[in-house]
């Protein structure tokens, strides 16, 4: 009976080590950082979450991101290109104010940036660079999808405040 038991708290020992292995606070599992389609980035307390770009069926290359500002003291976009080209932005404000979002595309969303004649192709990546008041710039390489599937109706906020985009020098 003991010979059984010892075989059992040894089995019981060795897989045990074997499936802690690589259980640490650095493990890669744990690292994961992009778990949809869009990228996170940050610059300082201002975050981007879920940022991509979608080609519409009008040749449009419309943004879907949102925005926090987490620091107490407000911040505002200034600016946003897409590829180099910049984006017409509609928002009633660009201010970030502490945990109030701006959000590109949804059924929550107050703002809409988007640029015209979009050449890329669905699994093409391309530059979008964001700018604000105080914060450093954020440029992340984001991902374009079709509009199609979830994609396809694009809930967009209603322009309020049109900013054009000024050319580039």
């Amino acid at each position: 009976m003991s010979s059984i038991f010892k075989k059992i708290l040894a089995l019981l020992l060795i897989t045990t080590a074997l499936a802690g292995c690589g259980s640490s606070q650095s493990a890669v599992t744990r690292n994961i950082k992009q778990v949809t389609d869009g990228v996170d980035a940050q610059s300082g307390e201002v975050k981007l979450r879920n940022l991509l770009v979608v080609k519409t069926d009008k040749s449009e290359g419309v943004l879907v991101a949102t925005v926090v500002n987490t620091a107490d003291e407000a911040d505002a976009i200034v600016g946003i290109a897409l590829g180099g080209a910049m984006a017409t932005v509609a928002t009633k404000s660009s201010e970030l104010v502490k945990n109030k979002p701006i959000i590109f595309v949804g059924d929550s969303a107050n703002a809409d940036a988007y640029i015209s004649g979009f050449n890329k192709s669905a699994g093409e990546r391309i530059g979008v660079t964001f700018t604000f008041t105080k914060a450093a710039p954020i440029t992340v390489d984001a991902l374009v999808v079709n509009g199609e599937g979830i994609y396809k109706e694009l809930k967009r906020s209603a322009p309020v405040i049109v900013a054009s985009p000024s050319p580039t020098p």
